[in-house]
């Protein structure tokens, strides 16, 4: 029990990496927050979370909206009566919003809503939520932020640009909030996901098949695979969990001199 009694809010958790990232939490003591725009599926998070043994609170938050992260600490402390670690793992690819008749990775053909919608959620939201709470983490000098990237942020990316763009400015922000925060002893870290079976990543095979000829006569799973074998040295996809041990181990006493660090869990993938 590693973190036994300490509260975590989790963004992006009702579904995906946020859930598994909660109820690995959860499964090490940690109380739990769940955060989602959706709130019916934070709520089934939540009760996955009280499954554990531990306390749950299923809060609807849209993270484009300062005084929705505002709230969404205030209603932590409020509730929980204290506030240990802040997950930030809400994202979308932006994918659902390019044209369907032409190729959705191409800059050309990238509406600017689909550009504003990723940086808004991925990038800024994590800018709202860290800055709602780090008032809070300086009034206690201590406390934990996990900002979630991707290893799509470590380099450019000819399939998802505008997603790319989004993950490499959490991993930036992440160490501009690590050097103010140093001397309130608190850490901010960043973890990069590799190639993960989501629901996000659903949407974004579904569409890729209709324009990469690697993929033609492929379901989305068989594709999906595919991907994974050839871009991952262990040849393997990760999995939620494997997401939710990292953010684990950097949200534990363990992790008390790692700050300003994006951490890789992808199988090899990227090697910086």
């Amino acid at each position: 029990m590693r973190l036994k009694d300490q509260v975590a809010v989790v963004t992006g958790g009702g579904g995906g990496l946020g859930e598994g990232i909660a109820l690995c939490l959860a499964r090490e003591g940690a109380h739990i927050v769940v955060s989602d725009v959706k709130l019916d599926l934070a709520e089934k998070v939540a009760a996955k979370v009280k499954e554990t043994g531990q306390k749950a609170l299923a809060v609807r938050t849209d993270v484009r909206r300062a005084e929705e992260c505002q709230a969404l600490i205030e209603t932590a402390l409020k509730e929980m009566d204290r506030l240990d670690i802040l997950v930030c793992s809400a994202g979308v690819s932006g994918m659902s919003l390019t044209p369907a008749s032409d190729d959705p990775s191409a800059i050309e053909n990238l509406p600017e809503e689909a550009w504003d919608l990723t940086i808004d959620v991925n990038l800024k939201g994590v800018y709202l939520c860290n800055r709602a709470v780090i008032p809070h983490f300086k009034k206690q000098k201590r406390g934990k932020i996990i900002n979630i990237s991707s290893v799509a942020g470590r380099n450019g990316s000819a399939m998802l640009p505008f997603y790319s763009a989004s993950k490499a400015g959490v991993i930036n922000f992440t160490q501009s909030v690590a050097i103010q925060l140093a001397p309130y002893h608190v850490n901010a870290n960043t973890v990069c996901p590799g190639i993960i079976w989501t629901p996000m990543w659903e949407e974004g095979i579904k569409r890729l098949i209709q324009f990469r000829p690697e993929f033609k006569g492929m379901t989305p799973e068989q594709a999906f695979k595919v991907m994974a074998r050839a871009a991952i040295p262990f040849q393997k996809h990760q999995t939620p969990e494997d997401i939710g041990n990292a953010v684990l181990l950097l949200a534990s006493h363990e992790a008390g001199e790692i700050t300003g660090q994006a951490l890789n869990v992808d199988g090899g993938q990227a090697l910086n």
